[in-house]
């Protein structure tokens, strides 16, 4: 096959997903840690699209209230910290944020919807967002789950004492929206301010 057959095909996949990637990095100038980025355009309805830019690896910056898995440094390195909901929010770098529910649900149309993205989001899948499987802490410092979900905060309070949660399981096309309590200590992932 040669080269023009190869980018003509590419090139209409893209078209036909209605959505292209670019990656990069970010590096925080907190801590001076590097992330992988992915920034997708997405194309809308009337010839209208967005771009947005998140993270692709799980959010490691220490603030109180930021816990390593089981309190074990190596589960930081591999799947960044747990944060409380409060910590997330203080915890992504300036210029970016804790994803709403409509950004979140906007990443998981492009990918298929919410009984279709999971796969696509989880690490290795062809969004390139790589959500990792870093489980959850609870109120009592019990951690569980790791390599079995990914569980992100979205930034939106439901009530006093609780907020979103989206859940990722490990080979699940599905994505889980549900409301938990705000202490409990769950994944962050940052998207870059628009």
């Amino acid at each position: 096959m040669n080269i023009r057959i190869l980018l003509s095909l590419f090139l209409t996949a893209g078209f036909l997903l209605g959505h292209t990637q670019e990656f990069g990095e970010l590096t925080d100038s907190r801590d001076e840690k590097t992330y992988k980025t992915v920034t997708i355009d997405i194309q809308l309805e009337g010839g209208v699209s967005v771009k947005r830019t998140w993270m692709a690896e799980n959010l490691a910056y220490e603030v109180p209230e930021s816990f390593c898995y089981k309190n074990e440094p190596a589960y930081c390195e591999a799947y960044g910290r747990l944060y409380t909901f409060q910590a997330a929010k203080e915890a992504c770098p300036d210029g970016w944020h804790v994803p709403t529910i409509a950004e979140w649900k906007l990443l998981f149309r492009t990918y298929g919807g919410i009984h279709d993205a999971g796969i696509a989001l989880q690490k290795g899948g062809e969004s390139g967002i790589d959500l990792g499987l870093a489980g959850f802490g609870d109120p009592g410092r019990v951690f569980k789950n790791i390599g079995i979900s990914g569980n992100y905060w979205d930034a939106e309070k439901k009530s006093d004492n609780t907020s979103g949660l989206v859940s990722v399981q490990k080979g699940s096309k599905e994505i889980f929206h549900s409301v938990i309590g705000d202490w409990h200590r769950n994944s962050c992932r940052c998207v870059k301010d628009y």
